[in-house]
């Protein structure tokens, strides 16, 4: 087994999916004295409740020597091992985040009329991020992710050292 080098994981994705396991387990446990008032409705909120309670999760990246392997904590993954992502260090030519191309003015004025026009969403700041691979074979691979910025930025930078090093030997 190689050597763990570096875990990146989001604090709020993991406090967030706890709050949410909170909130379900809740539900479940109001709903059950009411079971006989409406027994289809229960069990419909029951079994929503414990399947959101069994697949939520949150993500985590672990950086070995050889490899890099993407996995969650919800309890369907502990259960089925299923989610796991692993790319092998060997085969990556380089790693690195995605970069919007510069805006020019006229992009932005679009932008700007366009964001007073259509309806406001209810966005969390939250949302999936790529970390890109280029893979020695001409093909890029991605992970998706929700950690922060500048911990997918040591992953990169971390992969770009260990890509070097492997190089060397």
């Amino acid at each position: 087994m190689s050597k763990k080098l570096y875990t990146g994981f989001s604090a709020f994705q993991i406090f967030r999916t706890l709050f949410f396991r909170l909130a379900a387990l809740v539900g479940i446990l109001y709903s059950l004295p009411h079971y006989n008032e409406n027994p289809v409705v229960i069990i419909v909120l029951v079994a929503f409740c414990s399947l959101f309670i069994f697949f939520i999760g949150a993500d985590q990246i672990v950086v070995y020597e050889d490899r890099i392997i993407q996995t969650t904590d919800s309890l369907a993954y502990l259960i089925f091992r299923s989610k796991d992502k692993v790319v092998e260090i060997e085969n990556i030519e380089s790693a690195f985040l995605s970069t919007r191309p510069p805006s020019s003015p006229s992009d932005i004025s679009v932008a700007v009329i366009l964001s007073l026009i259509l309806p406001k969403s209810n966005r969390t700041g939250t949302y999936i991020k790529p970390i890109f691979f280029n893979l020695k074979n001409g093909k890029t691979d991605q992970i998706l992710t929700h950690i922060d910025n500048s911990k997918m930025q040591k992953i990169v930078d971390l992969v770009n050292s260990l890509i070097i090093a492997t190089k060397k030997i």
